[in-house]
């Protein structure tokens, strides 16, 4: 294949109509029957010759000369003559043959129809021309598979003859070659040409033999490859290179150095064809060159294939032991074989030189030229690896024992798989058999042989040794058990003891002694040393006692295993284990012992007598190792020796050195007015202590000195002295008393000191130490609570008088108390503060960086204790280490103060002054507070950690630190606020405290004995035996504020506890776990449905409720705790949730009657203001009695993060750190703002409600830009130009109706907004139009979102945030939620301010939230701010003379004190500013104020000093009287308003009108005909020229005015009489018997029989007008004519004048009666307003009584407090309300000008 068919023969044959002659041809002359080789035929079908061309010289040659040629055929033969072609060129073939591969056994078909084939696929072209690029694409090969091994070649032949076989055409010759691919079960069919090939594979299925066969067949493939054969050393690089000339281009080269051999692959498969039609050369050396086929795994080679041999056989010499083994176990040998077997080799084990022969299998594989190559290595290997699996062993034993041995051995192998071989000749006795056996086996083996060998050298003579060993030593080592440690080793050693001269006699073999002697010794070195660590005055005592003796006495006779070993520098402890060196040291350090006794006074060691103590002492006891010894060091004595001795000698000498020291005592009396006393005026008590002791005076001390005995007989003397004065504290809290007795405090004591011997001091309680420390607490700056419970607080204050357990002092290392902090602490505690820590030095010496310690507090200090900090100098080039040791400084402080008891602890800036910049000091300590909490979370003791400086600097440091640390989730308090005092608020009837938590915000018992505990905290950390949890539908425990507060005490378990339920999941559905960590015992948890409106989510969540509550009772628990469920996520209103809780809590009491369940506890989350305010609310409104109660307003309000509410007309405003948010009523489309917020649909294109209104107003640009962005994606929000409205931007997002989302979009519009530095937004109410959510919800919603986007943003660019709303009616549900989000103004609550502590409150008492006028609510007091009280120490020599010294007092207080009281009406009207100057006067006066109304009596009482209360008085009735202008004032206005509008017009604009004051300015000037009259326009000033105009400013501008006559459409009655001039109403009397008479009495005697005196008609035109206007108001908007009514109105006489002139008020409502309502009342029927009650009877018993017109258009039925009519379902509000619907008595109007006093009614 591999080379040119260039040596052509011509045939002449004799017959050319034989079938298939062509392929006869060259099966004929390419076997061995013509002597020929490789050739091609060319023969066309019915020619008489043919051509041969053949690839070898020699076969042409060898054809030529045989002599005849024939071919057998099925009958008879064809014969042929051969000679040589004369056209041919004799070494090389024409160009056109050089493209063809040679005919070798390809069947060439021709047929007169042409075939399509079943399948085109590219092969190798192999035999033929190349005539076309498809046919040279085309293979003519294919291959034969799943061949059986049963099929020889012959039949294949055969079946191919019989596939190409073609019935139309038989005379068509066929030429094909078959080559069998070893090893694969495959024969590879080619032939002459691609369309033959593919005819072939098309047949193949078709043909019945193939198909019965099983066989397959594939077109083989055009390859890219070439197999080059003897490529010797050949480089890869020379390859390539050789190829790339020769052929193309090389994609790769793969040698395989083994096989000498190499794989070429090109680029272009033509290639493949160029290379193998020729010989190839390389250095003259010829390569073999064969087409490589990677399907087949193999070349092509056809004639070429080469022949291989098998490889020789080997011998393999092994061991004779383990021959023997094989042999006598056949199936070990077997194993080998099998092993061999894989390998293609036989095993003959007949002798020890194993022979290993080739498999004939071999050659059969299909790599088995590489496995020829490699089968000696492998096969010596594999044999190896086989032989490895057995062993022998070698055993060698001594000639003279040999039979012995092998006897011995066999016996030890009698059950064992092995095989002994002796050799005696050679000395080798050889064990044979499997390795592991084997190795098993040889300790053993070998143990036997070297047993047999020691016996044989043991009859060899033994040695006898003495070795000699110290007394002491050998005890211990006797009592060790030596002997027996020497048998165990050596069992046949004799060992002896000889007594007398404790030697020991060791016999045995040379060996043996030596070890033993070895054994001896290693055990004496071996013994435990150790120095005695005692004390040292023991130590020295020892020294100078003999070791062997003080063996005996001290440890042998205690049974202690230790002996000693004295020198002159040490002693020494020797043992055989360290347990007995230990032993035997606790045993000498409880027997031996040192008692030091420290000196009091030094100069009690200088006295004869102490030293004749100390002489006698130590001859006393001076036994042998039984003596003491006693040395003096400094200021302490020290008695050593035995334990007994030194106890008893110890006692003795401290004793004498007690007796003998000088003390001082402190005798401590509070308070301090007694040792004044004392001091002064009895000195005649301490003469006799005087004598024997010193006597010194201190604050709240007296102190004696001198020595013990003296002082303490001395000290009952004085504590007897103190005992026998009467002391009285006198407290006077009533105004004005401080400052006269500081005035006055020269000339009144000496006084009473005189009159009645008694001593009198004036105390300060508030600042001396005397009052309650836990009350003087500071509010702090900034305070938060961890969720473990632990209050963080930064406070500015003084540490030396703040209320704590423990204060840390910043100190220095010598803890030196001399400046600064410490400098502070210690004036304050006094010097035994610096005392104790002097000891702390003495103690522990100088102190270092970060070390700490702790003192008693004493002195003044407010602390228990103090703790001293040693805080590091920073060191810039190393900040690390001074951070650390800082940490260090304050973690210990914590520690410490744990470890001492402390509950809180203050700490100040430590290191501040040492050079640390202060932000780093602060987080670094604040940073060390966060690890300590964190460390110690769940078993933390210390529950208030303050952090306090008394510099602004440093507070707000640690202010900042402490909200980096822990985040924003505090409280921050206005430092200004002082101490909060008790105040009586005429609100707080039952808000007495409930207990002495101040966590509990109310308290009840129902009448089945269950108790219902609101209170604020965290319900992780609740006690009860159950804590309700809620969860969402997927029971994922870590949603959810509660839920996960909840599973991060409990632990993981609680979430596994609930999926271990395999619970549904659906909503109502509670399930019960128990509580893990928590404090309860169990958990409910529920699944809580979110809130879509009333109806099924209420039902669902009070099901829940009762449904915990009867678990609860069924499984026998004591106590429940309840969360506010429903109000976060869950979206429920906050009053909803209460009342439903609270409803369902007194059901359970009242039908179940409980048994068990006897506690619930309702927990509101501490952080969460408004929620508080609405369950204190809810919870007051159901409990009025119960103790606890709503939180004060000013209480609840301080914890929210909105300044106080402003209000205008149409507006709320409120600010949040700098930023102002509005909530006005408007149209949207005019706002300012720099973006306005529409709400749209998903798409943003919704044209209804606000989303209309916008985008009309916009234009369609903005339209058109909705509609392009809205379909980007589908975004939550998109953001478009302005169009036609004055902001900067719209942004539009997506409307929401569920309070949650709304939520959501309101944090994400501001986000959005602050993300791009606007400064101002206006929102609509979102969720309010089409959405029909409530109103409340979407105020609490938006709000909500504010709060959050600015907690996190408060260095934003955002100044101003508007809600506008459309609907009027819902300004006052944002107002409400604004305002429980309102903080408590400090300015109101300024030491519990009259205004600031009662807060709104007491406001809505006189003031209404409409902002209406002032209202009164029955019988009130509002007491006085409360009075510092002033006290007074009194102390005499008995009670008559103290008593005598508090009356004295109390005479001079009142001779000085008084009181004076100030009555009127109008005292109802002062504003917030006058009540606020009210509690001004009260501090800046030193009087105090109390407000009372009492049936109908409004007074004003005023007690102080007379100077000081003639100003107070004077300056109320002057802002009584302010008060009542502003009132009439206000009226006036109101009225001018209504007669007439007054207007003015800007250049180019419509015209506008006045503000309400300048409107009734310019009526005034027109009713009183004044020239002109100055206004104010815009913020400039204008002169009107009366009565037309113009208006004209400072530089002569002008303005056109006009006046708009509001009633000139409306006719006074025909039979009104004249009015006379300048007046603005008359009671005209009408005649009695006249037809207008008769109608009034008739009227009243309908129902009320007593005698009419006068009737008289009221004419006021105004009121009348505005009666008339008023009613076709409600005629047009009611739709019906029937809206007046004619009722009736009791008054007093002193009421006439002002209803005749201004009408009625409702500022008077409740004056008389208020059950429907706080409006103005008017009765159906005469008599109700006749009684008494109503129209009081004057001097005369005369009483007045109104008929009225009264518009009461539609009404409902009133409530109690009800301020404004209720709205109808159409959105409006009722015009006014009544008693009873059906049948109304009483009507109830709301508004002044809806009622004209018609008529006066004057009766007895």
């Amino acid at each position: 294949m591999a080379e040119a068919y260039s040596y052509a023969l011509l045939v002449e044959l004799e017959e050319n109509n034989v079938p298939k002659l062509k392929n006869k041809l060259v099966k004929y002359f390419q076997s061995k029957k013509s002597n020929g080789g490789d050739c091609e035929v060319d023969y066309e079908n019915g020619s008489r010759t043919a051509v041969l061309r053949f690839r070898r010289k020699e076969d042409q040659q060898n054809v030529l000369a045989k002599e005849t040629h024939q071919v057998s055929l099925d009958k008879g033969v064809l014969k042929m003559t051969v000679r040589l072609h004369t056209d041919a060129a004799p070494q090389e073939a024409p160009a056109e043959k050089l493209n063809r591969t040679p005919d070798v056994a390809v069947n060439e078909r021709q047929s007169s129809t042409e075939r399509t084939p079943v399948a085109e696929v590219p092969t190798e072209a192999i035999g033929r021309d190349d005539e076309t690029a498809e046919e040279e694409l085309c293979s003519t090969s294919a291959v034969l598979g799943k061949i059986p091994e049963t099929l020889n070649l012959e039949f294949l032949e055969m079946l191919v003859e019989n596939i190409l076989k073609d019935p139309d055409a038989p005379a068509t010759s066929q030429s094909f070659h078959l080559e069998v691919i070893p090893g694969t079960s495959s024969v590879v069919v080619t032939f002459q040409s691609g369309k033959e090939n593919t005819d072939f594979v098309t047949r193949c299925p078709q043909n019945r033999p193939f198909t019965k066969k099983g066989l397959t067949v594939r077109p083989l493939e055009v390859t890219e490859q070439v197999l080059v054969e003897d490529i010797g050393d050949f480089s890869e690089e020379l390859l390539r290179l050789f190829f790339e000339n020769a052929g193309g281009d090389v994609e790769n080269v793969d040698l395989n150095e083994l096989e000498q051999s190499g794989i070429i692959t090109f680029k272009d498969h033509k290639a493949v064809k160029k290379i193998t039609t020729k010989k190839q050369f390389i250095k003259k050396k010829e390569i073999r060159v064969y087409p490589f086929y990677k399907s087949l795994g193999t070349a092509l080679y056809g004639k070429d294939t080469p022949s291989l041999k098998l490889p020789a056989a080997i011998s393999e010499p092994i061991d004779d032991a383990v021959w023997r083994y094989l042999n006598d176990h056949q199936s070990a040998a077997q194993i080998i074989r099998n092993d061999l077997v894989k390998h293609f080799c036989n095993v003959n084990l007949d002798q020890s030189t194993v022979r290993l022969s080739p498999a004939s299998s071999l050659l059969q594989q299909k790599h088995a030229k590489a496995l020829v190559k490699e089968w000696k290595d492998t096969v010596k290997a594999a044999f190896a690896q086989a032989l490895s699996k057995f062993k022998s062993l070698k055993l060698q034993p001594e000639s003279d024992s040999w039979e012995e041995s092998e006897k011995k051995i066999r016996q030890a192998l009698l059950n064992e798989d092995v095989v002994v071989v002796p050799d005696k000749a050679s000395g080798v006795l050889s064990v044979a058999g499997v390795v592991a056996d084997i190795n098993r086996l040889e300790k053993t083996l070998c143990e036997v042989i070297n047993k047999i060998v020691k016996r044989v050298q043991r009859e060899k003579s033994s040695v006898t040794q003495e070795i000699k060993v110290r007394a002491s030593i050998y005890h211990l080592l006797c009592k060790d058990g030596l002997q027996d440690k020497l048998l165990s080793v050596y069992p046949e050693l004799k060992i002896s003891i000889r007594k007398e001269s404790s030697d020991l006699i060791v016999t045995g073999l040379r060996d043996e002694i030596m070890a033993a002697n070895k054994v001896i010794f290693d055990a004496m070195l071996a013994l435990k040393r150790q120095n005695l660590e005692i004390d040292n005055f023991v130590l020295d005592m020892l020294k100078d006692e003999h070791q062997e003796e003080l063996t005996e006495a001290l440890l042998t006779s205690y049974g202690i295993n230790a002996a000693f070993e004295i020198s002159a520098h040490r002693v020494q402890l020797l043992a055989v284990s360290d347990r007995d060196l230990n032993d035997a040291e606790d045993h000498l350090g409880r027997l031996l012992i040192s008692r030091y006794i420290d000196v009091e006074d030094c100069n009690v060691l200088k006295k004869p007598e102490w030293q004749a103590l100390i002489i006698q002492l130590e001859k006393t006891n001076n036994k042998p190792c039984m003596r003491i010894q006693i040395r003096t060091t400094g200021q302490q004595v020290v008695v050593s020796g035995h334990e007994d001795s030194v106890v008893r000698v110890s006692s003795e000498l401290e004793d004498f050195l007690t007796q003998n020291a000088q003390v001082e005592e402190t005798i401590v009396v509070k308070p301090n007015t007694i040792v004044e006393y004392i001091k002064k005026l009895d000195t005649s008590g301490l003469e006799q202590v005087e004598d024997k002791v010193e006597v010194s005076y201190r604050t709240e001390a007296i102190c004696l000195s001198g020595s013990r005995v003296d002082v303490t007989d001395c000290k009952t003397v004085v504590e007897n002295l103190v005992s026998s004065v009467f002391f009285e504290s006198l407290k006077v809290s009533k105004p004005g008393v401080k400052q006269l007795f500081q005035a006055k405090e020269g000339m009144y004591f000496p006084l009473i000191l005189a009159e009645t011997g008694c001593l009198v001091q004036l105390v300060d309680e508030t600042s001396g130490g005397q009052g309650n420390l836990a009350n003087r607490a500071p509010k702090p700056v900034y305070q938060l609570q961890t969720s473990d419970g632990v209050e963080i607080a930064v406070c500015e204050a003084d540490l030396c008088s703040y209320p704590v357990h423990a204060v840390v002092n910043a100190a220095n290392q010598d803890l030196d108390l001399n400046g600064g902090l410490s400098g502070a602490l210690l004036n304050a505690a006094g010097p035994q503060l610096q005392d104790a820590c002097d000891k702390q030095i003495n103690l522990k010496g100088q102190l270092r960086p970060g070390d700490c310690v702790i003192t008693d507090a004493g002195g003044q200090l407010c602390c228990k204790s103090v703790i001293h900090a040693v805080g590091p100098k920073f060191d810039s080039a190393n900040p690390q280490k001074a951070q650390a040791q800082l940490k260090r400084a304050v973690k210990g402080s914590l520690e410490l103060a744990e470890k001492h008891g402390c509950i809180s602890v203050a700490l100040p800036a430590i290191s501040r002054t040492q050079g640390f910049p202060l932000n780093l000091c602060a987080a670094t300590i604040i940073k060390a507070v966060k690890e300590h909490c964190d460390d110690k979370y769940g078993d933390n003791t210390l529950k208030k950690i303050h952090l306090v400086n008394n510099d602004d600097r440093a507070v707000q440091a640690i202010e900042a630190a402490v909200r980096q640390e822990f985040g924003n989730i505090g409280v921050s308090h206005s430092q200004q606020t002082p101490p909060n005092k008790a105040t009586k608020s005429p609100l707080g009837k039952h808000a007495a405290s409930a207990g002495s938590d101040p966590n509990c915000l109310g308290q009840v018992l129902t009448k089945e004995g269950v108790g219902i505990t609101l209170m604020k905290g965290n319900i992780e950390n609740a006690t009860t035996e159950v804590i309700v949890n809620t969860v969402f539908e997927d029971l994922t425990l870590n949603k959810g504020a509660v839920s996960n507060a909840i599973l991060r005490v409990a632990g993981p378990e609680l979430q596994q506890l609930v999926k271990a339920k395999n619970a549904s999941g659906n909503v109502g559905e509670i399930i019960v776990t128990n509580g893990c960590n928590l404090k309860s015992k169990q958990v409910f948890h529920a699944v809580a449905p979110h809130y879509k409106g009333q109806g099924t989510a209420e039902k669902i969540l009070s099901d829940i409720f009762k449904g915990c509550l009867d678990k609860a009772e069924e499984s026998g628990l004591t106590s429940i705790t309840f969360p506010a469920i429903g109000t976060g996520n869950l979206g429920f209103p906050k009053n909803v949730v209460a009342s439903l809780m609270l409803e369902e809590i007194l059901a359970f009491s009242s039908k179940k009657q409980p048994k068990h369940l006897k506690k619930v506890v309702i927990i509101i989350y501490s952080g969460d203001a408004p929620t508080i305010q609405v369950f204190s609310d809810e919870f007051k409104k159901m409990f009025p009695n119960a103790s606890g109660g709503p939180v004060p307003a000013s209480s609840s309000q301080s914890q929210g993060p909105f300044s106080k509410v402003v209000s205008a007309s149409g507006m709320h405003e409120t600010k949040m750190g700098n930023v102002a948010i509005q909530v006005v009523t408007g149209d949207i489309t005019k706002e300012t703002t720099d973006v306005i917020v529409n709400s749209s649909n998903e798409d943003f294109s919704l044209k209804s409600g606000v989303s209309k209104a916008i985008l009309e107003a916009a234009g369609q640009t903005v339209e058109a830009e909705c509609q392009t962005l809205g379909a980007q994606s589908k975004p939550d929000m998109i953001m478009t130009q302005p169009g036609n409205l004055k902001c900067k931007k719209i942004l539009h997002l997506v409307g929401q109706t569920d309070p949650i989302k709304i939520n959501k979009v309101v944090k994400q519009a501001l986000k959005k907004c602050v993300k791009n530095s606007y400064t101002s937004v206006s929102f609509p109410a979102i969720g309010t139009g089409q959405g029909n959510v409530q109103a409340v919800q979407v105020a609490d919603a938006m709000l909500d979102a504010v709060i959050d986007v600015l907690s996190q943003n408060t260095a934003s660019t955002l100044k101003t945030i508007r809600i506008v709303i459309f609907q009027p009616p819902m300004l006052k549900e944002f107002y409400n939620s604004m305002h429980q989000r309102q903080a408590t103004d400090p300015k109101d609550k300024d030491k519990g301010g009259f205004w600031g502590n009662i807060g709104s409150k007491i406001k809505s008492i006189f003031i209404s939230d409409s902002g209406d006028k002032p209202q009164k609510e029955g019988d009130f007091v509002i007491e006085p701010l409360k009075v510092d009280p002033v006290c007074f120490h009194i102390c005499g020599e008995s009670q008559t003379r103290v008593d005598s010294a508090k009356q004295r007092i109390n005479d001079l207080i009142s001779n000085e004190c008084s009181s004076h009281c100030i009555t009127d009406d109008d005292i109802l009207s002062l504003s917030d500013a006058d009540h606020q100057h009210i509690a001004d006067i009260q501090k800046t006066m030193g009087v105090s104020i109390r407000i009372e109304s009492k049936k109908d009596r409004v007074s004003v009482t005023i007690e102080g000093l007379s100077k000081d209360l003639l100003k107070a008085s004077k300056e109320i009735h002057e802002m009584v009287r302010i008060a009542r202008d502003g009132e009439e004032l206000k009226k006036k206005v109101e009225l001018a308003g209504t007669v007439a509008e007054w207007q003015f017009m800007l250049q180019g604009l419509p015209f506008q009108s006045f503000d309400s004051m300048s409107n009734f300015n310019l009526e005034q000037a027109l009713e009183k005909k004044l020239p002109n009259v100055k206004v104010t326009i815009k913020g400039q000033n204008y002169t009107v020229t009366m009565p037309s105009g113009p208006a004209t400013d400072s530089q002569g501008r002008t303005l056109e005015i006009k006046r708009i006559d509001n009633l000139k459409d409306e006719d006074i009655p025909e039979a009104w009489d004249t009015m006379p001039a300048n007046t603005s109403s008359k009671a005209f009397p009408l005649a009695a018997g006249t037809t207008e008479y008769t109608e009034v009495q008739n009227l009243f005697r309908a129902t009320c029989p007593q005698t009419i005196i006068k009737i008289e008609r009221i004419q006021n035109p105004v009121l009348w007008k505005s009666l008339q206007i008023k009613k076709r108001e409600l005629e047009q908007r009611n739709r019906h004519l029937n809206n007046e009514k004619r009722l009736f109105h009791g008054t007093c006489h002193n009421s006439v004048a002002d209803i005749n002139e201004y009408g009625f008020n409702r500022s008077y409502a409740g004056r008389n009666a208020a059950y429907y309502g706080n409006g103005t009342y008017f009765a159906v029927n005469a008599s109700y307003s006749a009684h008494n009650t109503y129209s009081k009877p004057n001097q005369n018993g005369e009483k007045c009584m109104y008929l009225c017109r009264v518009l009461t258009g539609d009404y409902t039925t009133g409530q109690q407090n009800m301020i404004v009519p209720p709205q109808k379902d159409t959105g409006q509000k009722y015009d006014s309300v009544v008693d009873n619907v059906a049948k109304p008595s009483i009507f109830v109007i709301f508004h002044d000008s809806h009622a004209y006093p018609e008529y006066l009614i004057t009766f007895k």
